[in-house]
């Protein structure tokens, strides 16, 4: 049974559905929630073209994947786009250089680091899908701008050449916390949470429990 709840009082590895897509709730966040579909969304996507105007192929910022999963947002699921923010991600690539720096960033890809502290959440997708960490940097000794890293379909991390197209997008996102999602019910049974009463029905719930609990003699 379906019900439609605020994204905040959605749990942590809970899933929920938004404009027909299926989302894993990974944190919360200021007035956000962190979120990853539930399965790939893009197939065949190369994390860069091989003729793109840059050096830095494997900066996931301005990046082809980067451009193909707002446009897929912004042309596809406008509910979803509108309820995305903008939030720091952190680009520093496997061997610590920095170069690409924290930018802001709406439609994104995990990190390794989000990767690993989030995995437990993370369900196995049915395609290998890249993520936003890169090897290494131009200005490093090993030169290597062109390889960024990927997860394969069962949960393992590898790395490859961005311009391979045989991998998959698989979005995440900060979604404002006060929209609206859809969550299944287990048995067709709205269970309440904590979260679903006010603070009035608590505060009756309490001291109805301490008269029950209150012994005369």
């Amino acid at each position: 049974m379906k019900k439609t709840i605020e994204l905040c009082k959605v749990r942590q590895g809970e899933t929920f559905t938004l404009d027909g897509v299926e989302f894993v709730k990974l944190d919360e966040a200021a007035d956000c929630s962190f979120v990853l579909t539930s399965d790939v969304a893009l197939k065949n996507i190369p994390f860069e073209d091989e003729d793109a105007e840059r050096e830095d192929h494997n900066n996931f910022c301005g990046s082809n994947i980067e451009k193909a999963m707002e446009r897929w947002l912004r042309e596809n699921h406008k509910p979803i786009f509108d309820a995305s923010q903008e939030y720091p991600i952190d680009l520093t690539t496997m061997d610590g250089m920095t170069d690409y720096g924290a930018p802001l960033s709406g439609a994104r890809l995990l990190t390794i680091d989000e990767y690993r502290k989030y995995r437990r959440f993370i369900p196995l997708a049915s395609e290998r899908y890249w993520l936003a960490t890169g090897w290494t940097t131009a200005s490093s000794p090993l030169s290597g701008a062109r390889i960024a890293y990927r997860v394969v379909t069962g949960g393992a991390l590898s790395n490859d050449r961005v311009y391979r197209a045989g991998f998959a997008a698989r979005p995440a996102l900060y979604l404002k916390s006060s929209i609206l999602v859809s969550i299944e019910t287990e048995n067709g049974q709205e269970e309440k949470t904590v979260r679903d009463f006010t603070d009035t029905e608590l505060m009756d719930e309490l001291y109805r429990r301490r008269r029950e609990s209150y012994d005369a003699d």
